[in-house]
This record gives structure tokens, C-alpha cells and sequence, in this order.
């Protein structure tokens, strides 16, 4: 079995740590909160995807940062770059103030809710790799690398993923912001596999998936990717992006996925009002 590479960052979330030294309701004092998903629960999904060979995850949430396995390997996007193709068009209709008229809409729901590729064509046309470039390096996506002429083929990683739905809010331009998270909120249910699939109940998620079957042209390959952001409704806040060279279907790349998810999350988020300190 492969080593297991554990990465933590702790410069997310830094100062929530210090917020959460107040009890809402008391305003006492109280011990930071234990992360989630917890140190076993990030364990058994990091040996399930060294198993595999060909699976990498990031997970962040609000208290310690970023965990998982092998999170800065770099994947060819296939189609979760259609996140932020979203992000980078409704940036740009703010910028020149444009509307967000139906023609647009037209070509953003469909590119999102069911991931048409002819929608997506139309929608790189108008904001291009400058577009892309700009909304990752906003997202604090150190890893992304647009490939010119083709969405689907940007170099992306798991981390940097995870990075753009964690703050999936500030990434969205405010006056469309609600109607982009409606779209990554509504995605057509046979493409609901993988983390939706797995969660358990009580959240809310926004995600976008990826895949490509093997042997088709200029491409790198097989790929199956999802990558989302997950609100629990007693408040805890999560993102998760699984990349890997697998191909679509239920026992390789939509199983790796699920197998990811469900060992990260089956287990509810703990009581978040903390203990109070002494």
C-alpha cells in the first residue's frame, strides 16, 4: 500500500479557533472544537484511497484547515471546471455591466444542472483562460493551470477544489450569487452520485462532477471527479473535492467517490456549542 500523504494547513479557519472561544448563548469561554470529519473518520478514507492508487481527496472545514490524501496532485478537469466557467461568465456580466438576460441563462443552467458541453463551449468563448485564471487565482487556487482551446483539459487538484467551495460564497459575484448556488444546488439526479449519494442526512450540498470515459481523442484519459460544498443543518460547514483517473461508473470512479465520502462523513457533525472552560 502506498504511504499515506497527510496534509494539515492551518491557516484556514485560524481565527474562527479564536471565535469559538465564546459559547453563544453564555459568552463564556470555551475549548476549541474537534475537527470534522474526525482524525479516524480522515484516516480510513486516506487508506481507502492509497488502496485504489488512483484517488485524491481534500477536505476542509472551519476549525484546523485542510486534510487529506495527496491533495496537490494535478488531474486533467474534464467538466468541474464548468464551476468556474459559472463563477468566471457572472464576473464578467458584473465587470461590463451586462445583464444576466435569458440568453445567458440559457446557456449557464444547462451548463451547470445537467453539464452540456456545447453550453460550456459557448461560455469559455466569452470569458476564455484569462477568465478561468482569474477566478482560480481570486479562489486561492495555487495549482491551476489553464490548457489554452480546451475547458476540460485545465490542470486541477483536490485541494485547490476544496479551496474554491469552501469560501464558494465570496468566489461568486453578489448580485448573481444566489441564483449560481441555485444552479450547483439543482444538478439533474442521474448526475447525483458520488458525495450526494453518500452524505448522510441533514445536509445541504452544492457540487459540481466531472467525467470522462476512456479512449476518447486528445484527451489524458479516463477521469471522474466531484467536488462540493456541504452545510449541515446544525451549522457545520464542509468541503470536499475527489479527484481520480478512474472511469465513470458505480464499482470505479463513482464508487471511489462514495467509498471517500461516506468514510469522511457517515458519522454526523458533533454538538458545536463546546464545553465551557474553567
Amino acid at each position: 500500500m502506498a504511504a499515506l500523504a497527510v496534509v494539515i494547513v492551518s491557516g484556514i479557519g485560524g481565527s474562527a479557533l479564536a471565535e469559538r472561544g465564546r459559547d453563544r448563548n453564555a459568552g463564556g469561554k470555551v475549548w476549541p472544537r474537534d475537527p470534522y470529519p474526525s482524525s479516524r473518520a480522515t484516516r480510513r478514507a486516506q487508506e481507502f484511497a492509497a488502496a485504489r492508487g488512483d484517488v485524491s481527496f481534500a477536505v476542509i472545514d472551519d476549525s484546523i484547515g485542510l486534510r487529506g490524501y495527496d491533495p496537490d496532485r494535478q488531474f486533467s478537469s474534464a467538466s468541474v471546471t464548468k464551476a468556474l466557467l459559472l463563477a468566471a461568465e457572472l464576473r464578467r456580466l458584473q465587470r461590463e455591466g451586462l445583464p444576466l438576460d435569458d440568453e445567458t441563462k440559457g446557456l449557464l443552467e444547462p451548463m451547470i444542472t445537467y453539464s452540456d458541453n456545447r453550453a460550456a463551449d459557448a461560455v469559455y468563448a466569452q470569458v476564455g483562460d484569462e477568465g478561468l485564471e482569474e477566478v482560480a487565482r481570486r479562489a486561492g487556487m495555487t495549482n491551476f493551470e489553464a490548457t489554452p482551446g480546451f475547458w476540460g483539459g485545465d490542470q486541477v487538484t483536490a485541494a485547490d477544489l476544496a479551496r474554491f467551495f469552501f469560501r464558494l460564497e465570496a468566489n461568486l459575484p453578489g448580485p448573481r450569487r444566489a441564483y449560481a448556488k441555485g444552479l450547483l444546488a439543482r444538478i439533474t439526479p442521474v448526475e447525483r452520485w458520488g458525495i450526494p449519494q453518500a452524505i448522510g442526512h441533514g445536509w445541504s450540498v452544492w457540487f459540481k462532477g466531472g467525467w470522462r470515459p476512456a479512449g476518447q481523442e486528445d484527451t489524458s484519459g479516463a477521469v471522474t471527479h466531484q467536488a462540493a460544498l456541504l452545510i449541515h443543518r446544525g451549522g457545520e460547514r464542509v468541503a470536499l473535492a475527489v479527484l481520480t483517473d478512474e472511469t465513470p461508473g458505480d464499482v470505479t470512479g463513482f464508487g471511489a467517490i462514495e467509498g471517500v465520502t461516506e468514510r469522511l462523513l457517515s458519522a454526523p457533525p458533533p454538538n458545536r456549542r463546546g464545553w465551557l472552560a474553567p
